[in-house]
C-alpha cells in the first residue's frame, strides 16, 4: 500500500514537472515577438535617421547646380557683351567713310576746303547729291546756301553762314524798278535782318504798314534767329484795281524754331509811291516741311 502511494506521488511529481516545463517556452515566445517589433521600429527609426542626411546630401548638388548655372549665365552675358562690342566696333568701322579732299570740303560744310578749287566744290556737291548722300537743294547759284540747305534737310541742323553770300544785288530798295525783283531781293534780305546783321529788310516796307509792323514784331520775338533763305521763285504777278500788285512767290527757308527746311507759298502786296516800290503786306497761303 505504501508503495502505491509512493508511486502515485512520483507520478504526480513527474506530471507537475512536465507542466512547469511547458509554460516557460510560451513566455519566451512572447518576449521575442515584442523585441522583434521594437527592433523593427528601431530599424525604421534608424532608417529615417540615416535617410535624412541622404536628403541633405541630395540638396547640395542642386545648390552646386544653381551656382554653376549662375556662373554659366554670367559667362554667357559676358560673351554676349563682348560680341555686341565687337559688332559695334565693326559697325563703326563700316560707317567710317574715306572722303576725298573735295568731298570732305562739302561734308564739313565748307570749313575744310583748303586747296579745293571752287569749280571742284560745285562738282563734288553735285556728285554727292547724285549718289544720294545729300539731298538736292534748289538751284540758286549759291554753294554755301545749297550745302546749308542739304544739311538742314538731312540732319535738321547746320552751321550758320554769313548772309553776304546770298544772291543779293548791289541795288538798294529805292533803285529796284521791277516788282518781282523787288520781292525777291526783299526775301534774300531777311536772314541779315533776323540775324542782327542789318535792317535793310525794313526799308522794303512802307513805314507803319501792316507788313512793316509784323516784320518788326517777328524780329523782336527772337523766334526767327539763325534765319536762312535758300531759294526764291516768283510764281506770278497780278495787278489790282487800286493800282497795287500781288506778287506770288515760293521761298524755302529755315530758322531757330524749324527742325528742317520749310517751303512757304505767299502773296506779297506791292505799291508804288514817291517814285519807288514798297511792300505793304503779305499773307502765307501754304507752308510745308521739305521732306
Amino acid at each position: 500500500m505504501k508503495r502505491w502511494v509512493v508511486l502515485l506521488l512520483m507520478v504526480m511529481l513527474v506530471i507537475l514537472a512536465a507542466c512547469s516545463g511547458s509554460e516557460e517556452p510560451a513566455e519566451d515566445m512572447g518576449k521575442n515577438t515584442s523585441e522583434e517589433t521594437e527592433a523593427v521600429s528601431e530599424t525604421e527609426a534608424e532608417t529615417e535617421t540615416v535617410e535624412q542626411p541622404e536628403q541633405e546630401d541630395s540638396e547640395d548638388p542642386a545648390a552646386e547646380s544653381e551656382e554653376n548655372s549662375t556662373d554659366e549665365t554670367a559667362d554667357n552675358e559676358e560673351n554676349e557683351n563682348e560680341s555686341d562690342n565687337t559688332e559695334n566696333e565693326s559697325t563703326d568701322e563700316t560707317n567710317e567713310i574715306n572722303y576725298t579732299a573735295a568731298e570732305n570740303c562739302i561734308m564739313t560744310q565748307l570749313t575744310e576746303c583748303e586747296n579745293v578749287p571752287e569749280a571742284d566744290q560745285f562738282q563734288t556737291y553735285s556728285d554727292l547729291v547724285a549718289d544720294g548722300i545729300l539731298p538736292q537743294a534748289p538751284g540758286s547759284g549759291c554753294l554755301p546756301c545749297a550745302v546749308k540747305y542739304s544739311f538742314e534737310v538731312k540732319y535738321g541742323e547746320s552751321d550758320m553762314i554769313n548772309s553776304t553770300i546770298l544772291p543779293r544785288s548791289d541795288k538798294i530798295p529805292e533803285e529796284i524798278t521791277n516788282p518781282s525783283e523787288f520781292v525777291q531781293q526783299y526775301l534774300f534780305s531777311l536772314p541779315a535782318f533776323f540775324n542782327n546783321e542789318n535792317e535793310v529788310a525794313l526799308s522794303f516796307y512802307l513805314p507803319d504798314s501792316p507788313g512793316y509792323n509784323a516784320l518788326f514784331a517777328n524780329k523782336a520775338s527772337g523766334n526767327y534767329s539763325n534765319h536762312m533763305t535758300y531759294s526764291v521763285f516768283i510764281d506770278s504777278e497780278v495787278e489790282n484795281l487800286d493800282g497795287s500788285m500781288y506778287i506770288y512767290a515760293t521761298r524755302e527757308y529755315s530758322h531757330i524754331n524749324t527742325d528742317s527746311v520749310y517751303e512757304v507759298y505767299a502773296r506779297y502786296q506791292v505799291v508804288k509811291q514817291d517814285g519807288r516800290y514798297y511792300l505793304t503786306d503779305y499773307a502765307e497761303l501754304e507752308n510745308t516741311r521739305v521732306e
